[in-house]
């Protein structure tokens, strides 16, 4: 295989898998998770009117598999998909170049060819629409499906022509800066138009005309939210279901009303025009489950109460819901990962009731890690309130892009009132102490500015302690230099380097704005000199980027010179906070590589809060609230 074939298959395999976890709602491997056929018929019930029957969920002997993939290549070959690239013995066996064939003969037969516009069809269609919608854009010129593409102002001025709200600097952008303009529409897109990451900026620019097929599903994508006047099916919908307003139906318990079941809501509220929650009786939960602990009425009211939704919304139901679907004119079911798809279809008499030829989908969301009404019943929930300190990760803990992290905000108000002493510990050296705690007022995070412990201050008290009127070489940003000079520590700045300049050692700190040449100098003066770093961090927190952080200059320096830092400032370096502020404390933070290392180093317990780690304890702050409220209930506040 070439070197460009091989481009061509990492690049589709990218889109494709994106794009299948965004059809499917969870995490696959292309090469594994398809060879069972399930995936790939829950795939075709997603994007097509196909609803299998008599096929097996969870098959797991060969013959079941292979059955289910039967069930597919059927359902092609009656649609008229000639099947001449693969067979099922290529799918079963995960062969990836075959399973690209089928997924886009998937994409090109149901989504691509559904599409007209102006008496055109398929990718004919979808050119000429995008051709008309960016007309009046003097720096656009599309002519097909791939270089057209390449300098992101496309993409930029579809998102322009429909949502000019959501990129007002428009008339700014450059076309000579690619991947910022991409990365801007891909960015936009994800963010607010609910469309996956299916390209990569710089395989894009580097590839061009590779993508062809990837550029293509990425603008089906745009022409399903923005299109007004064309007739492609909405994937979300069955075929030749009308696309009107989404109903959502999300029947449950919702005893002991939690920020599990606050979550889980407001995500199925923003897949629909409106919400039907489904409250069970007393009668059908003691039947299948335990007695409730509230009563239905409590559990509606407590419903009503948290999420401000109208009374008529708020229903009793038992385990019959065809009278819910008609009455309400349901057209999704939303559930919790707890179950899985299949399964929860026939919970609900999804094929026994007809729902499949009513044309009401299922949608699976993720549950919220951590608490469940299982865990408040039981009171089998760790004991969070009988510290006396909490050190508080900084990024993707309490604050992403200066924006608060979800119920930041009210777990430390909800400590502060507890009288706990409460701290921020940072591997963030990009910004000074005050910076940071400006940013966390700002985002109405109230911690003291004295208890924000930031790499940076972990680099003064080094340098005060073994560097004192000695000569320090300084890489970082113009605010971290000014802050260490206000602290009397002499520092040589990349700009007053000269050949004459007198170093005793080098300080690396995270900086984004060097040239080539101020590289050269460092990694020279690194070579010279002995050097120590603000952290060891590969990647900057950022909602949209990879942002390169310190430990990528350092693993650039180590190969460059041969030579390690002595000193790695920040976590999981335990001498970064003083030793009569360890006893009695717990740390919460996101990252297993530094914060819960950092616990370890400290021999403190640690709270993985993470929505992205399998690992994580809590998929967010709420859940910590939750365990506070109860810990207060029981009593069990031992200071």
């Amino acid at each position: 295989m070439s070197f460009i074939e091989q481009q061509l298959i990492l690049s589709q395999t990218h889109t494709f898998t994106t794009w299948c976890n965004f059809q499917l709602g969870k995490e696959i491997d292309l090469e594994q998770d398809f060879k069972s056929g399930a995936n790939l018929i829950s795939l075709l019930e997603k994007i097509t009117d196909f609803q299998a029957k008599n096929f097996h969920p969870e098959p797991k002997s060969e013959k079941e598999m292979k059955e289910n993939l039967q069930i597919v290549f059927k359902f092609m070959e009656d649609k008229g998909i000639e099947l001449t690239t693969y067979g099922i013995q290529e799918i079963f066996e995960g062969k990836l170049e075959p399973i690209l064939d089928l997924l886009w003969d998937l994409v090109q037969r149901f989504l691509i060819d559904k599409i007209s516009f102006e008496e055109m069809k398929s990718q004919k269609a979808l050119l000429s629409w995008c051709q008309k919608q960016v007309n009046d854009y003097e720096t656009v010129d599309i002519e097909e499906f791939a270089s057209s593409w390449a300098d992101g102002m496309g993409f930029c001025s579809l998102i322009h022509k429909f949502k000019p709200e959501l990129i007002e600097n428009y008339n700014f952008l450059n076309v000579n800066n690619k991947i910022e303009n991409l990365n801007l529409a891909f960015n936009i897109a994800k963010e607010k138009l609910n469309i996956p990451k299916l390209l990569k900026a710089e395989e894009l620019i580097e590839s061009n005309n590779l993508n062809e097929k990837c550029v293509l599903l990425y603008l089906v994508e745009l022409y399903r939210v923005f299109s007004k006047g064309g007739t492609t099916t909405d994937i979300n919908k069955k075929e030749g279901e009308k696309n009107d307003v989404v109903v959502g139906y999300v029947p449950g318990v919702f005893d002991l009303f939690h920020t599990g079941h606050k979550t889980f809501l407001n995500k199925a509220h923003s897949l629909c025009d409106r919400l039907i929650v489904g409250v069970h009786t007393d009668q059908f939960v003691t039947a299948y489950k335990r007695k409730p602990h509230h009563d239905q009425n409590t559990r509606k009211q407590n419903i009503s109460k948290n999420m401000n939704y109208r009374e008529e919304d708020i229903i009793f139901v038992g385990n019959v819901h065809l009278d819910v679907v008609k009455k309400y004119k349901v057209n999704k079911f939303i559930h919790g990962n707890d179950w899985e798809i299949n399964s929860y279809k026939k919970q609900i008499r999804y094929y026994e009731d007809g729902l499949d030829k009513m044309g009401v989908t299922v949608e699976i969301v993720p549950y919220t890690k951590g608490i469940s009404t299982s865990k408040l019943i039981s009171k089998e929930i760790p004991n969070v309130i009988q510290y006396k300190r909490y050190f508080f990760d900084l990024d993707n803990t309490l604050l992403i892009n200066k924006k608060p992290m979800p119920f930041a905000p009210e777990l430390v108000d909800r400590l502060n009132k507890l009288n706990k002493e409460l701290y921020v510990m940072s591997n963030n050296n990009r910004h000074t102490p005050i910076d940071v705690y400006n940013m966390l007022k700002n985002a109405g995070i109230n911690i003291p500015k004295e208890n924000v412990i930031t790499s940076l201050k972990h680099v003064y008290n080094f340098l005060d302690t073994n560097y004192k009127n000695k000569n320090v070489f300084v890489w970082g940003t113009e605010k971290s230099i000014a802050w260490l000079k206000d602290r009397n520590i002499n520092v040589i700045s990349i700009k007053q380097l000269t050949e004459k300049s007198k170093i005793d050692i080098v300080v690396v700190l995270y900086r984004n704005d060097y040239h080539y040449n101020e590289l050269v100098s460092l990694c020279n003066l690194c070579k010279q000199h002995p050097y120590i770093c603000g952290n060891k961090d590969l990647t900057y927190p950022d909602k949209f980027d990879v942002l390169p952080d310190t430990g990528i200059v350092i693993h650039l320096i180590n190969k460059c010179t041969n030579k390690k830092p002595i000193f790695v400032c920040g976590k999981p370096n335990p001498d970064m906070i003083p030793l009569h502020l360890k006893p009695n404390s717990i740390m919460i933070g996101d990252n297993p590589l530094t914060d819960k290392i950092f616990a370890i180093n400290l021999n403190i317990p640690f709270i993985f809060v993470s929505n992205k780690w399998k690992e994580a304890e809590m998929t967010h702050l709420g859940v910590m609230i939750d365990y506070l409220k109860l810990n207060e209930e029981m009593n069990l506040n031992i200071l």
